[in-house]
C-alpha cells in the first residue's frame, strides 16, 4: 500500500513539476496569411521560451463583435491572458480598469522599450502608466495611378505636395478629361490629418471638441471643398465601389487616401493596376500629417498568470514581431525592425509613424464612437450639400457632450 500511495506522489510531483502554464491570447481572426504569420510566432514561442520556461501559449480569436465580445468575456471572468487593443478603444479599456500596467515588469526586465516608434509607445500610455506595447501599425499615404497621369500628361505626386499643390494636379487630371481624379471618404478619422496639418486641433485641454476653431474649420471645409465646389474627388460608393482601395484598384478613381493593407490587396487581386502605383507621403499644410492606426498586445489586469503572460509579450513584441512583419507584410513598431525592412512600397508609410497622430480622441469619458458616428454622418451631408460646414460644426459643439457619454 504504501508502495502504491509513493508512486501515485511520485506522478503528481512529477505531473506538477512539468505542467505547463496555459495562455490564452486573442484578436480578431485575421486573413489567412495573418492568421498563419500569428500561428508560426505561437509556435516559435512554444518550441522555445515556453518549453524553457514552462508556458504554453494559445491562439483563441474572437469572431463577431470584437470589443464588445472582450469586454464581456473580461467582466465575466473569462477572458484572455493577453489580447489585442486597438488604439481607437485603448483609453476606454484603460479606464474600465481591465488593463494590466506594464511599467513595473519593463523596469524589473529592463526591457528595452526605446526601440519602438515613440508616437506608437504614447499611444498606449493613460495616465501616465503603459498599458500595451505596439503589436504593428499603420499609416496613410498619398496612392496614385501613373498610367493614368501619363495618360493625361499630369505630374506624379512627390513626398513634397500640399493640399494646394495636389488641389492643382486634380483639376489638371480633370480639365484633361478625367471625371472624378480622387476618392474621399466622408470619415473623421481620414479628415483627421487635414485638420492636424492645417495647425487644427481636436480637443481642447479641457478635452472638449475643437472643431469649431478656425483651423479646424478651415480644414474641414478644404476636405469638402474637394467634393462640391472643385469637384475633382467623391466618394467610394458614388465611384460604384466599397472603400477607397477598391476604387484606386478598379482605376475608378486615381488618387486616393490609403494605408498599407492596400499593398497585398491589389497585388493579389489587380496586380496590372498595382504595377501602376506609386505611394507618396500625405500632403502637408502648416506642417505634415497622418494618421497612426495601431494595436497593442495587452494584459488581462485580472490574469492569474501575470508573469507568463508578461514573458509571452516580451517575446511577441521582439521575435514574435518580427515573424509578424515578415509573414503578414505589416509595419514592424520596432525601428530596428523596420530598418531592415527593405519593401520600398513600405517606406512612404514608415515615415509617417514620425510625425503621425494616433487614431484615437481623448474624452471626458473615455468613449468616443457614438461621437465619431455622428460626425460622419454630418461628413456624408456635407458631401452631399445638404448642411454647411458652420451648421455641421454647431451640431458638433451642441451635442458633443452627449455622444461621448454613451
Amino acid at each position: 500500500m504504501k508502495k502504491v500511495l509513493s508512486t501515485i506522489l511520485l506522478v503528481l510531483l512529477t505531473v506538477g513539476l512539468f505542467a505547463a502554464t496555459k495562455v490564452t491570447i486573442s484578436g480578431w481572426p485575421g486573413n489567412p496569411v495573418e492568421e498563419g504569420a500569428i500561428k508560426q510566432a505561437v509556435d516559435t514561442f512554444n518550441s522555445t521560451v515556453g518549453k524553457q520556461k514552462g508556458i504554453e501559449v494559445v491562439w483563441e480569436p474572437i469572431a463577431g463583435d470584437y470589443k464588445q465580445m472582450l469586454m464581456t468575456k473580461l467582466s465575466g471572468g473569462t477572458g484572455p491572458d493577453i489580447f489585442y487593443v486597438d488604439v481607437y478603444v485603448f483609453e476606454e479599456l484603460a479606464r474600465a480598469n481591465v488593463l494590466l500596467p506594464l511599467d513595473t515588469y519593463i523596469k524589473r526586465d529592463g526591457y528595452d522599450i526605446s526601440d519602438f516608434y515613440p508616437t506608437l509607445v504614447d499611444a498606449f500610455k493613460y495616465q501616465g502608466r503603459t498599458y500595451g506595447l505596439p503589436k504593428d501599425f499603420s499609416t496613410l499615404a498619398l496612392v496614385f495611378n501613373k498610367a493614368v497621369f501619363d495618360k493625361y500628361k499630369v505630374p506624379y505626386l512627390t513626398n513634397n505636395e500640399t493640399w494646394d499643390s495636389l488641389l492643382k494636379k486634380l483639376q489638371q487630371l480633370k480639365a484633361a478629361g478625367l471625371d472624378t481624379p480622387m476618392v474621399l471618404a466622408a470619415d473623421f478619422n481620414r479628415v483627421i490629418p487635414t485638420i492636424i496639418s492645417y495647425g487644427g486641433r481636436l480637443t481642447k485641454p479641457d478635452l472638449s471638441t475643437a472643431l469649431g476653431e478656425p483651423n479646424a474649420k478651415k480644414a474641414i471645409q478644404f476636405y469638402v471643398d474637394l467634393v462640391t465646389k472643385y469637384k475633382v474627388a467623391n466618394e467610394p460608393s458614388a465611384l460604384g465601389a466599397g472603400w477607397i482601395g477598391e476604387a484606386l484598384a478598379t482605376g475608378k478613381a486615381a488618387v486616393g487616401m490609403e494605408g498599407p493593407w492596400l499593398i497585398g490587396f491589389a497585388k493579389e487581386s489587380y496586380p496590372d493596376t498595382f504595377k501602376n502605383l506609386g505611394f507618396v507621403e500625405m500632403p502637408k499644410g502648416i506642417k505634415k500629417s497622418t494618421m497612426i492606426y495601431t494595436v497593442s498586445w495587452s494584459i488581462n489586469r485580472a490574469t492569474p498568470n501575470k508573469d507568463a503572460a508578461w514573458e509571452v509579450v516580451k517575446f511577441l513584441t521582439s521575435d514574435g514581431q518580427k515573424i509578424f512583419v515578415d509573414g503578414a507584410g505589416v509595419l514592424a513598431s520596432r525601428r530596428s525592425l523596420a530598418a531592415k525592412d527593405t519593401d520600398p512600397i513600405k517606406q512612404v508609410f514608415y515615415k509617417g509613424a514620425e510625425y503621425g497622430t494616433p487614431w484615437k480622441v481623448p474624452t471626458k469619458t473615455g468613449l468616443f464612437a457614438t461621437a465619431n458616428d455622428q460626425i460622419n454622418s454630418l461628413l456624408a451631408d456635407l458631401f452631399h450639400s445638404k448642411i454647411t460646414v458652420d451648421q455641421a460644426v454647431q451640431t458638433i459643439e451642441a451635442n458633443y457632450n452627449t455622444w461621448i457619454s454613451k
